[in-house]
C-alpha cells in the first residue's frame, strides 16, 4: 500500500509538469509498474522472421525479468514459449540464439517439442499427464515478416485494425521478402523512457549528431525530425512547401503517401512519417550512393526516408535501398537493451556492411553516451524536472501517453 501510495503521488504531481520527478528513471518499484501497465500489454516488435530461416534455429527475447524462446518448428511455424522448465522453474536455453532439434533442459532433462509440448520427463508418477505440462506460450504475430509478441497473461490483445493503417506502406517497403544484412546491440544503463525520449526529439541532434545531421535538410529537422509535427508550429509551416513538393514527385515513383500521428490517449502511440533527405545523396550511407538495388515495388531512388513506429519501443528507418529495425528493450530500472537490425531487399547481393551502418552506428553510440549521461545527472541530489523547449513536442505527448498507460 505504501508503494502504491507512493506511485500514485508521483504521477499525480507528474500531470503537472513537463518532465518527470527523478523516481520515474530509476525506481524499482516504478519499473516494476512499467513491466506490468505498459511493457507486457503491448505488441512488442522483437525481430525480423530472416533471423530464424531454418526449422529448429531460435533466439532469445529477454524483457525484464522474462525470458521468451523465438523457435521456428519443422511445419516452419514460429513459435514464442517462455524459457522456464514447468518442472521446477529452470531456464531451458541459455544461448542467445542457436539451432535445436528439441529443448531440453538442463536441469533435470524434462524435453519439449518445438511447439512446446512436453515430450519425455522420466521417473513421474503414474497419474503425471504431460499434456498439462508444457511450456507456456507467449502472443505472437507474425506481420510483413516482423515478428511482434505479447506477454499479457490475458486474451490476445487486437492487432489487426490497430496496425492496418501500415498495409501499403510495409507492402511497398516489401519487408515481408527482405533479409538481415547485419545486426549490433548497443546496451545502455539507461532507463528505457530517457531512451525513448531521446529518440523522440531532434533538439539534440545538431550538437550531438553531426553525422546524422550532415544527410538530412536543416529545416527538415527542426520541423520533423522527430516524427510529425514535431517541432515549433513555424518550422512546420516554413517546411511544409518543400515536403509537399517531394511527396508529389516520390508519389509519381509509386511511392505510397500520408502520415501517422498518434496521441497520448491512443494504444500504442505509433506513427509514421516520409520525408525527404539531402537531394544530392540517393541513400543514407557514409558516401550518399546505395549499398544494395532498390528494396520492395520501388522503381527508381526519390531520395526521401520512411520513418514507422509500431510503439515507442521500436523505430523502423527506411531509405530507398535499407532499411535500420531499432528495438529498445527495457531489462531493469536503468539498463535498457537497444539492438539495430539492418534490413535489405531478399533479392540484394552482396552489400557494403560497413557502408550501410555507418549513420546509424555512429549515431546509437553517441546516443548511448547522452542517454548514460542523462542518466547519471538524474540520479543527482540536485535534480528536478525541467521545461521542455517547442522542438520536444513529441516528448511531452509520450510524457502524457506513458502516465494514461500507469493509470488504465
Amino acid at each position: 500500500m505504501e508503494s502504491q501510495h507512493k506511485i500514485d503521488t508521483l504521477i499525480e504531481i507528474a500531470r503537472q509538469k513537463s518532465t518527470r520527478a527523478q523516481a520515474f528513471y530509476c525506481d524499482d518499484d516504478v519499473f516494476a509498474l512499467d513491466m506490468q501497465k505498459v511493457v507486457t500489454r503491448k505488441w512488442l516488435l522483437v525481430d525480423h522472421v530472416s533471423r530464424i530461416p531454418e526449422p529448429g534455429q531460435f533466439f532469445l527475447y529477454e524483457v525484464g525479468l522474462e525470458s521468451i524462446i523465438v523457435i521456428r518448428d519443422n511445419e516452419m511455424k514460429i513459435n514464442a514459449l517462455f524459457n522456464v522448465c514447468r518442472h521446477r522453474g529452470s531456464l531451458i536455453c541459455l544461448e542467445k540464439q542457436g539451432r535445436r532439434n528439441r529443448l531440453t533442459c538442463p536441469y533435470h532433462s524434462w524435453t519439449y517439442r518445438l511447439d512446446g509440448s512436453l515430450q519425455a520427463a522420466r521417473f513421474m508418477p503414474e497419474d503425471f499427464n504431460a499434456m498439462e505440462h508444457g511450456l507456456h506460450t507467449c502472443h505472437i504475430r507474425v506481420y510483413h515478416g516482423f515478428i511482434f509478441l505479447n506477454l499479457s497473461p490475458e486474451e490476445e490483445p487486437e492487432f489487426d485494425q490497430e496496425f492496418a493503417v501500415f498495409e501499403p506502406h510495409l507492402d511497398f517497403h516489401g519487408f515481408a521478402d527482405a533479409k538481415i544484412a547485419h545486426k549490433q546491440s548497443y546496451p545502455t544503463d539507461a532507463n528505457w523512457k530517457l531512451v525513448v525520449e531521446n529518440f523522440f526529439e531532434c533538439y539534440h541532434c545538431t550538437a550531438a549528431h553531426p553525422e546524422y545531421c550532415s544527410r538530412h535538410l536543416r529545416d527538415a529537422l527542426i520541423a520533423i525530425g522527430a516524427g510529425p509535427n514535431s517541432g515549433p508550429t513555424d518550422a512546420v509551416k516554413r517546411f511544409a512547401p518543400v515536403l509537399e513538393e517531394w511527396e508529389k514527385q516520390a508519389a509519381e515513383l509509386g511511392r505510397p503517401m500520408g502520415a501517422v500521428d498518434d496521441d497520448e490517449h491512443s494504444a500504442h502511440m505509433k506513427f509514421y512519417q516520409q520525408r525527404p533527405h539531402r537531394s544530392d545523396i540517393k541513400s543514407e550511407t557514409q558516401d550518399g550512393q546505395p549499398v544494395a538495388c532498390l528494396m520492395g515495388k520501388r522503381t527508381g531512388f526519390d531520395h526521401g526516408r520512411m520513418h514507422l513506429s509500431f510503439s515507442p519501443f521500436n523505430q523502423i528507418i527506411a531509405c530507398n535501398d535499407f532499411a535500420a529495425l531499432i528495438v529498445f528493450t527495457p531489462r531493469s530500472a536503468m539498463r535498457t537493451d537497444v539492438d539495430i537490425s539492418w534490413l535489405v531487399d531478399g533479392q540484394a547481393d552482396a552489400v557494403d556492411v560497413d557502408r550501410m551502418i555507418w549513420m546509424w552506428d555512429i549515431t546509437t553510440r553517441q546516443d548511448k553516451i547522452i542517454t548514460e549521461n542523462n542518466q547519471r545527472g538524474i540520479l543527482s541530489s540536485r535534480y528536478q524536472p525541467g521545461c521542455l523547449s517547442n522542438q520536444e513536442r513529441r516528448v511531452q505527448t509520450f510524457n502524457q501517453w506513458y502516465l494514461n498507460q500507469l493509470t488504465l
